[in-house]
């Protein structure tokens, strides 16, 4: 009886206090209703104030590395070789997979390049040839949001920057030591901070499409970095996958080079010779003409397989290159991509009603919590 009889009390305190919770409430819409207003109205100047972004999206896909199947070396491997000669060309594979393809554009070479790179900026009035670095720093507007939080959360190291003075750029872009080691200035440093933001790239694991975005201040400027990162990578992927065919394309013709000499050198040894002694007829003759002619075909022997070594290694590099096809290429944007001044004031028009509605209840809370203070020191007194 006891237990039925303490349930509807407790439903009807939980009931009384939601119902002074939403009269507490009302009572104080005017306060939660300025609140809101001043959000609203902050998220407008917000909206109004941020610099214009515009994004470029490409998207492109490379060939992937297989076991060699088909093409002219499989023809030669079939036939075994030019004249019946092949030596081993072993079929590479690559020692990364393309999944790691999008890295390439979030290593600091890339965008050290980057930095470096010329762009051409327009104004109303004129055209300018310009870095990227140069862009960035110069032509570049601050955001209000960045602006207030430079000045109020990051003053201190403002002003640090302020009584340090500002040092000048005397070190070239990608300028390695005499280590090998790169070194970047701070002004790099912190450029660089700012690209990885503004650039970014996937890979889709289903079908390989790698997507590649950039977004900056200016459409042109946007549409240009993003055609320099497509070229940036497809030369890279390129120089990666024919790398070793063309170490061992250089390696072989230099052998070739070297053999050829060798090859005619005991060609025309073995001509003088024979002209020489063209009616000897003793043993000595022929054993020398014996002796050069096995020099001779051994030469050849050694500078015919290296003549075939080479075509073979020329196919190589050919069959190595891959071929990039870009799926979306790339397009001036004509729409904004930034800031969305609707979702921005509505964002703010959310936050503000639930700042109004904390502070409503926080002071309630706080007045509460003041008189129990208040009545638990008189009551101490008596």
């Amino acid at each position: 009886m006891s237990e039925n009889t303490n349930k509807p009390t407790q439903d009807s305190s939980n009931e009384i206090d939601l119902i002074d919770l939403i009269r507490h409430l009302w009572d104080n819409r005017k306060l939660i209703l300025k609140i809101t207003g001043a959000f609203i109205a902050l998220g407008l100047i917000v909206a109004l104030t941020s610099p214009k972004q515009y994004k470029v999206e490409v998207r492109m896909l490379p060939e992937i590395q297989g076991n060699t199947s088909g093409g002219a070396s499989a023809l030669l491997k079939q036939f075994g070789g030019l004249g019946g000669f092949s030596m081993p060309m072993g079929d590479g594979a690559d020692a990364i997979g393309p999944m790691l393809y999008p890295d390439v554009l979030k290593s600091t070479p890339f965008y050290l390049e980057l930095l470096g790179h010329k762009v051409t900026y327009k104004t109303k009035n004129e055209t300018h040839n310009i870095s990227v670095f140069e862009y960035l720093n110069e032509h570049t507007k601050s955001s209000l949001v960045g602006l207030v939080k430079k000045y109020t959360i990051g003053l201190p190291w403002t002003i640090l920057e302020w009584i340090r003075g500002e040092k000048e750029i005397t070190e070239e872009v990608n300028t390695p030591n005499e280590k090998g080691l790169t070194r970047i200035t701070k002004e790099q440093y912190e450029t660089i901070k700012a690209l990885k933001d503004k650039i970014s790239a996937s890979i889709d694991q289903k079908n390989g499409v790698i997507s590649i975005s950039t977004e900056f201040g200016d459409p042109y400027i946007t549409a240009q970095i993003a055609n320099f990162s497509v070229e940036y990578l497809s030369d890279y992927i390129t120089e990666y996958r024919i790398e070793k065919a063309k170490a061992d394309l250089r390696f072989i013709t230099e052998r070739y080079k070297e053999n050829e000499k060798e090859y005619l050198s005991a060609q025309k040894e073995l001509a003088i010779f024979r002209d020489a002694n063209r009616n000897v007829q003793s043993a000595a003759a022929r054993t020398e003409e014996e002796r050069l002619n096995n020099k001779y075909t051994l030469s050849f022997n050694v500078f015919n397989g290296l003549a075939q070594q080479l075509e073979q290694a020329k196919i190589k590099v050919q069959e190595e290159t891959p071929v990039i096809k870009i799926l979306e290429p790339v397009k001036v944007p004509v729409e904004r991509s930034k800031p969305k001044r609707s979702l921005t004031i509505v964002i703010f028009a959310f936050l503000g009603g639930f700042i109004g509605v904390g502070f409503v209840f926080g002071k309630k809370h706080w007045i509460i919590l003041s008189r129990k203070i208040k009545n638990q020191i008189e009551s101490n007194k008596k």
